[in-house]
């Protein structure tokens, strides 16, 4: 194992670090922009209020423009609106898709369009949408990750259909996943006005030509006279090396050990390689002082949180864990990247932390193939999590999650159980690995002795023949929530593991005893039945004849079953709490009662004209549209609209001005 945090989690906790609200864009009342194009020809605008959507597209084109909803980034299933400006009159369109052709025209119109206009180069329209219309062929606006399709057409249609309709895009067309609803929540400036910014930055490293490395090295921070708050940080790219730099992690140091200090020019040393100075390890021990993904940009804190540095007893060392993805196995790569922080010491109200919760790193979390929605969970043991909240005196507050699984993560959630009661924190049924960041909450949940914090991830394996295990890599799967909260304990880690003997007995063991390793990383040697004696873990485990009935089987054995979980606390080295004792309290896998959502589609009116058209308005795509009355009645749906969302999503500072990087 190269490091105690996988791949995933960088990318999780990283990318997930995401709600800068310094380049917030407000023009004309948008509070979001996102250019769904490499070369920035489509630019997306849009703003948002618990019943509808409003979007501006400014496209470089003088024909038609598109902009879809997708359920899997491709075309069949997508709820889609085109639209385009002709003699002076503006259209749009809500259509469905059904092939990987022409989208027919939608019997319920619930695109309604506001203004458009045209000059020379660009088309410009506003258009709006409930966020539920109750139509099966719209899709529902949430807080989930969207795939977004976008095209265009250099010619406008003379028609709304057929072969006079919209023609076929070519190459002027794409995907990308974003958050639609997301909550910016960071103050747009610092309001502290004493700060010192400090860069950790790896020293000409010579990347090796291997598909997965972890590289490490140690920093001394500045010489602090008091104790500051980290406030905001931010990522240094050697140019060139955007696709290379994958993520890291910076942990705190303890205080009171020596530390190997390496010479400036030295680049240090593959993480837990046998040259990796021995006193380094127990820095894996420390707070997480920041971590940062492919894809992320700046971070600010919230104003009444922060990450707490220097001071009594703190360390000026940390160690910066960063993962470099070479799946090219390209040679020569040089790299100086990393962060720079911006500390104050300006107190703010509360000490900021990281608290992860979900299934333990290890082979023995199986996922079965074939599996339309094979679902696993982990969840942080309650014993555990008193104690240390016993330890710190009083309840955290959570203020954002980041929900974290691989490649065939297909939804996520993140629940706490409190009073008997299961309460959804957050979710998102369209999960995408490429798009991860903090979903910053609404309302702050807050966390007392006695709650248990439960992860659960879904997947979709149906394309695999071959089962995949939970480990570091892409390619192997994880399942974890990473808590954002205040204030800072000692807890770190609190995973669980279905029971081993659950597992292998549904694989037809009948008996097997552990051999060597710690717990999650042991080997098992099978003594019955006699056709199994001999044989591995993935053995056994790939023999099963797969199906999907058979992967939710599987699933109801493990998280029903009568045999309890195995539980693991990890913490700060500054805790007194005997993590040790905790981690042999095995407990049934836990349930509270939970509460049926509401019908929000009861209801629904007539559908609407096919078409909505308004005179055109404006010149120009820098120029602000003025509202236009809409002709007929443009909407499907009639209903009081969706009640105030919950838990949602903070995106990158980045994704509103430049564009996402997946």
């Amino acid at each position: 194992m190269e490091t105690t945090v996988c791949r995933s989690f960088t990318v999780l906790v990283l990318a997930a670090f995401v709600f800068s609200g310094e380049l917030v864009f407000t023009e004309n009342g948008f509070t979001h922009h996102e250019a769904l194009d490499e070369e920035g020809k489509f630019q997306l605008l849009w703003k948002f209020d618990d019943e509808k959507i409003e979007f501006e597209a400014r496209v470089q084109t003088t024909g038609w423009v598109g902009l879809g909803l997708s359920p899997n980034g491709g075309m069949p299933g997508s709820d889609i609106a085109i639209g385009w400006v002709k003699d002076g009159t503006a259209h749009l369109t809500d259509r469905f898709a059904e092939a990987k052709a022409q989208p027919p025209v939608d019997e319920s119109q619930d695109w309604e369009l506001v203004s458009g206009n045209e000059n020379g180069t660009h088309t410009v329209l506003r258009f709006s949408r409930k966020l539920a219309t109750c139509d099966d062929k719209d899709r529902v606006i949430n807080e989930d990750t969207m795939r977004v399709l976008w095209a265009w057409h250099d010619d406008d249609p003379e028609d709304e259909s057929g072969g006079s309709g919209p023609a076929y895009h070519g190459a002027n067309r794409g995907v990308r996943s974003t958050v639609l609803l997301s909550n910016i929540i960071a103050p747009p400036n610092l309001k502290e006005t004493n700060i010192t910014t400090f860069d950790i930055l790896m020293n000409n490293v010579s990347v090796p030509a291997r598909d997965t490395v972890y590289w490490c090295r140690v920093f001394q921070l500045p010489e602090l006279a008091s104790k500051h708050h980290m406030i905001k940080y931010e990522p240094i790219t050697t140019p060139g090396n955007e696709g290379v730099v994958h993520h890291l992690l910076i942990y705190t140091c303890p205080a009171d050990q020596s530390v190997t200090f390496l010479p400036e020019e030295h680049p240090g040393h593959r993480c837990r390689s046998p040259n990796m100075p021995r006193d380094w390890w127990p820095c894996y021990g420390g707070s997480l002082l920041a971590a940062w993904a492919i894809g992320s940009e700046g971070i600010v804190y919230p104003e009444h949180v922060g990450f707490p540095v220097g001071g009594a007893g703190d360390s000026r060392y940390v160690l910066v864990e960063m993962h470099y993805d070479n799946p090219q196995l390209a040679s020569g790569i040089r790299d100086s990247s990393g962060l720079r922080l911006t500390l104050t010491p300006e107190l703010r109200d509360n000490d900021l932390s990281i608290l992860e919760v979900g299934m333990m790193v290890t082979k023995l979390h199986v996922v079965p193939p074939r599996a339309e929605g094979f679902v696993s969970a982990g969840f942080c043991n309650t014993n555990c999590l008193n104690a240390f909240l016993e330890e710190l005196g009083e309840p955290i507050h959570i203020i954002g999650i980041e929900l974290h699984s691989h490649l065939l993560g297909s939804k996520m959630s993140a629940r706490v159980i409190h009073n008997g009661t299961e309460t959804e924190i957050a979710r998102d049924d369209n999960y995408d690995f490429n798009l991860q960041f903090f979903r910053m909450l609404k309302q702050e949940v807050t966390v007392y002795p006695g709650d248990t914090l439960i992860t659960e991830c879904t997947y979709r394996s149906t394309q695999k023949d071959e089962i995949t295990y939970g480990g570091l890599g892409t390619t192997d799967e994880m399942c974890k929530t990473f808590f954002l909260y205040y204030p800072r304990f000692n807890l770190t880690f609190c995973d669980s593991l279905p029971n081993l003997a659950g597992t292998v007995r549904f694989a037809g063991v009948e008996n097997f005893e552990f051999t060597g390793g710690q717990r999650g990383d042991r080997e098992i040697v099978i003594k019955a039945p006699e056709p199994l004696v001999n044989k591995s873990f993935e053995e056994v485990m790939e023999a099963v004849p797969w199906t999907d009935e058979k992967t939710r089987d599987f699933s109801k054995s493990l998280l029903d079953g009568p045999l309890p979980f195995h539980t693991n606390c990890r913490a700060t080295y500054q805790t007194a709490v005997n993590t040790a004792a905790l981690g042999t309290q095995s407990v049934p896998f836990p349930r509270g009662k939970r509460t049926a959502p509401n019908d929000i589609c009861s209801g629904r009116t007539p559908a609407g004209q096919a078409t909505t058209r308004v005179p055109a308005v404006g010149t120009g795509p820098g120029q602000a549209t003025t509202r236009a009355p809409v002709v007929g009645d443009g909407s499907g749906a009639s209903r009081s609209g969706l009640p105030a969302l919950t838990a949602i999503v903070c995106m990158a500072a980045l994704a509103l001005i430049t564009v996402w990087k997946p």
